[in-house]
């Protein structure tokens, strides 16, 4: 069994060694960089917060109490994560090893030491560190309950689900159906189980519940994010894979932001967190009422999506970003093309012949159904690796026992099923991978690299996002931003305009080819353009900014002030915004509501800019 720690930390340090190289290592993106926002905050003493929690707040946590006691040392964190992982493959190997047998343990817990999207999501600023050991143990522990009872059982159970659901809150999914188990097995002691279970639950969650309703005045359990997730992943343009909607801005903060606001316009009052969530959750039902057939088709899409062996991006590119690490380029690594039909196979299997228990076999499905319920994607499906490995380890051995033992019925099970597996999970039946890209990827790194002002990497990059899609209207934008910083202006119009061929009405396009003509002298053109981006931004608080700079310096101060002022509604804690609305209102001549407007803006959030600009205007 310790040679599956062994060898799970070995790997992890070998891939740890890559890792630290590669750009985003120090540079948490999208979701990681939430988390990391929030626990340098916590780590600087903000354990308590402001708002009722959008998110489950264990990891966040978990995070802030490292960075409080090493700092926010990106590799140390990486070490701490990976040993956990290895505890994990440990952990799968020990927790089934009575009830399963030793040889269908030691085989968990090599595939969980050895599947390559684990290590990966594992190095990564994000739950799945956390969630897969919790969920194993949560599942382990209901075993134990249901087969020893007891009330302390029960209750170890029951805490132990609630401390994996302040990670992620879709495990609060288990225990109604725990509840309709144990009252249909109904024994003398069956009160006594639902009693202890539930009290341990409510006791573990009670105090994040008290906290958000001190908070918000707002009774959310965990975390207020379920309806809206909902309904990414089902209304009439989901596609069943990606947190997007049509109506919503791409950006994380932006995509809230849009639902909280187009949630409280619909109902005409501010909303609580709780009720923004109603809403969302409402309006899929909606949906999924009026549209039955389309919304059964849909559930089925995503249930083929999950049991397909393509790893589904949501914030980053498995295969694209793994293959800077040399770990991923070796035939050493297993991913779900192994695991998916061993787990089939080997469940189908363990029923036919009882060998797993109630808690092995209904909390995975369970889980599964609420992943497909949502969205499916690759780092939703890996927590749910070490109880996969189960089935399989289980199934395997099995099947060997009874090839030795010449009972021929249970193998044809298991290879029949193993063969149909096989086919659907990695058959691409379903045509994920001729639709993967790269283009979001090498524009991501087009994006570092111009951060970094490494232009000449950034171009590389922006190039090779239109190799592989040359109508990508973002990579087109980018790379005329490129063009216009070398001064390459001709260049940076093709840019753009081809941009806005592809997409017509690109907010960003549109607001840098103004600012482009504005400087060319071309002020019509600016003016023109400026105006087109102002009717069609909307909420894209980039484009609205360069167009009331464009307005406010071909003179129209009044324009650029409203411009500007929807950039900070937008973003509140936009620094240069600030100074825009105050220059406009000094070109106005209204310089008390200027200095009103600098001294409004967060101390903690201005910018040197801002600061320099508020003594200018101050001492005047």
């Amino acid at each position: 069994m310790w040679a599956v720690f062994v060898a799970a930390v070995a790997l992890r340090f070998t891939y740890l060694v890559d890792l630290a190289h590669t750009p985003f290592f120090d540079k948490p993106q999208m979701d990681a960089l939430y988390h990391d926002q929030w626990a340098k905050r916590i780590a600087a003493g903000d354990w308590q917060g402001t708002q009722v929690f959008f998110r489950a707040p264990l990891y966040p946590y978990f995070l802030g109490i490292v960075y409080a006691l090493v700092g926010a040392d990106y590799f140390l964190v990486r070490v701490i994560q990976f040993l956990i992982g290895g505890t994990t493959a440990l952990l799968t190997t020990v927790l089934p090893y009575r009830g399963l047998g030793r040889r269908a343990a030691i085989t968990a817990g090599f595939l969980v030491a050895f599947h390559g999207p684990l290590i990966y999501f594992e190095g990564e600023l994000l739950l799945v560190v956390l969630e897969a050991p919790l969920n194993l143990l949560a599942v382990w522990t209901l075993d134990r309950a249901i087969t020893r009872g007891g009330a302390r059982a029960w209750v170890v159970a029951g805490a132990m689900l609630a401390v994996a659901a302040l990670v992620r809150p879709t495990l609060l999914v288990v225990p109604p159906v725990v509840a309709a188990y144990l009252l249909w097995r109904r024994t003398s002691k069956t009160r006594v189980a639902l009693v202890s279970y539930a009290a341990a639950i409510l006791l573990v969650l009670s105090p994040v519940l008290v906290r958000n309703y001190v908070m918000g005045k707002d009774i959310v359990p965990v975390a207020s994010q379920g309806g809206l997730n909902y309904y990414l992943g089902n209304n009439s343009a989901a596609d069943g894979m990606s947190a997007i909607a049509p109506n919503f801005r791409k950006t994380w903060s932006g995509g809230v932001d849009d639902a909280r606001r187009q949630a409280e316009l619909a109902r005409g009052r501010p909303l609580k967190p709780s009720e923004v969530s109603r809403y969302w959750f409402g309006r899929a039902l909606t949906w999924a009422r009026d549209h039955p057939g389309d919304f059964v088709v849909h559930q089925l899409r995503k249930l083929g999506y999950f049991w397909d062996s393509f790893e589904i991006p949501n914030n980053q590119d498995f295969y694209f970003f793994s293959e800077l690490a040399r770990i991923f380029r070796l035939p050493l690594l297993t991913s779900f093309f192994v695991l998916g039909p061993l787990a089939l196979a080997g469940l189908a299997l363990a029923l036919s012949r009882g060998r797993l228990g109630f808690a092995w076999v209904s909390v995975p499905l369970l889980l599964m159904a609420v992943i497909v319920g949502f969205f499916v994607c690759a780092r939703f499906r890996a927590p749910l690796v070490p109880l996969f490995a189960v089935w399989a380890g289980t199934g395997l051995w099995l099947a060997v026992d009874a090839v030795r033992a010449a009972q021929w019925k249970p193998v044809v099970l298991f290879v029949v099923v193993l063969g149909i597996s096989f086919w659907a999970v990695n058959g691409d039946t379903r045509g994920l991978r001729a639709r993967q890209s790269t283009t979001e990827s090498h524009l991501r790194l087009g994006i570092f690299y111009a951060a970094q002002g490494d232009r000449a990497k950034a171009l590389e990059h922006y190039e090779e996002s239109l190799a592989a899609d040359s109508t990508f209207a973002d990579g087109w934008n980018n790379l005329g931003v490129l063009h216009a910083q070398e001064q390459r202006m001709d260049d940076a119009r093709h840019a753009f305009s081809t941009a806005l061929r592809h997409r017509p009405g690109h907010p960003k396009a549109l607001s840098n080819l103004a600012a482009l003509a504005f400087q060319q002298g071309h002020g019509g053109e600016a003016d023109s353009l400026a105006r087109e981006t102002l009717r069609v931004a909307g909420r894209e608080p980039s484009a609205l900014y360069n167009a009331a700079v464009v307005l406010g310096n071909l003179g129209d101060a009044d324009t650029a002030l409203l411009a500007f002022r929807s950039v900070l509604r937008l973003e509140p804690w936009n620094s240069a915004a600030r100074v825009g609305e105050a220059r406009a209102l000094l070109v106005m001549g209204r310089k008390a509501e200027a200095v009103e407007a600098l001294e409004a803006h967060p101390v903690q959030q201005r910018s040197a800019e801002l600061k320099a600009f508020l003594r200018e205007v101050q001492g005047s």
